[in-house]
């Protein structure tokens, strides 16, 4: 049985998963925690910008920031991290990029290999077998990421997500047997933390609550729920004081520093309160 440090079985303990041998089933079962534990935000990344620490959080960094602030991260904290997790508890898996942004993992289990993704606020509750299943869905509500193959022999393949049936974002290209380091991914995550960059810009969090059959997500002032059944409600928050009670008692991160990510903003002449 793998030996565990001290910091990968807490993190086990914030998934609320006890350690296993390696397998789809319990590769299922910590996609599913994870995105239902940690928080794809940028209330962390605002401050890491504040107090200069432009890097991805060590795993050990990152346990001990969820168990004080509740943070989560976005793609390159959330996903690296679940890759350490993940070849710390005996599974074969290696980053790849996607669109020259984004870090996604593969993991291989019998010889096939599977995508695993938690760093992009998209339903991926389970691995998904891009390569014998071309037309895979990963959904909730009317929240969709497809994964289509370009060209099988060179193992290229799209990522392309949907909402409502219309396209939302980018495409991005990948390889699926190409495999990233880290360090590849810094000039992506250095352009990430520049003033005029997307979640510099923006006050971000959201959370899946697969238990309540919703996910909640808060986009400046904008507080919206998406149920699994494809309804969806917003509401606009009037004051600092709204969001903060929103981000304890409705996402449920009640130690999440969100009034100091906001103050972060003022500071880029970033208004989360002006009308659009």
């Amino acid at each position: 049985m793998t030996h565990l440090t001290a910091y990968t079985s807490e993190y086990l303990a914030c998934l609320n998963l006890q350690l296993e041998k390696p397998s789809y089933d319990y590769l299922s079962r910590i996609c599913h925690a994870h995105l239902n534990t940690f928080p794809f935000e940028n209330i962390s990344k605002l401050l890491y910008y504040h107090n200069k620490n432009i890097e991805i959080p060590s795993l050990d960094s990152f346990v001990q920031n969820y168990r004080t602030n509740h943070f989560g991260g976005t793609c390159y904290t959330l996903n690296a991290n679940l890759r350490k997790l993940l070849s710390n508890l005996g599974f074969d898996c290696y980053p790849i990029m996607l669109g020259k942004e984004h870090m996604g993992i593969i993991v291989m289990i019998d010889h096939e290999r599977f995508y695993v993704d938690c760093g992009a606020a998209a339903p991926f509750f389970k691995p998904v077998p891009f390569e014998r299943d071309f037309k895979n869905i990963s959904s909730f509500g009317d929240d969709e990421v497809h994964l289509r193959p370009v060209d099988i022999e060179k193992h290229e393949y799209t990522y392309t997500r949907f909402t409502n049936g219309t396209q939302s974002g980018k495409v991005w290209h990948f390889h699926s047997r190409i495999k990233a380091e880290l360090n590849d991914f810094t000039p992506a995550l250095q352009k990430s933390f520049e003033e005029n960059a997307p979640f510099m810009t923006i006050l971000r969090c959201q959370r899946y609550q697969t238990d309540k059959q919703r996910s909640v997500s808060l986009v400046n002032n904008k507080f919206g729920i998406r149920n699994a059944d494809g309804n969806t409600t917003t509401t606009t928050l009037a004051s600092v004081e709204e969001i903060q009670d929103v981000i304890a008692n409705e996402f449920l991160l009640h130690n999440m520093p969100v009034g100091e990510a906001i103050d972060v903003l003022n500071t880029l002449n970033v208004n989360i309160f002006a009308k659009e």
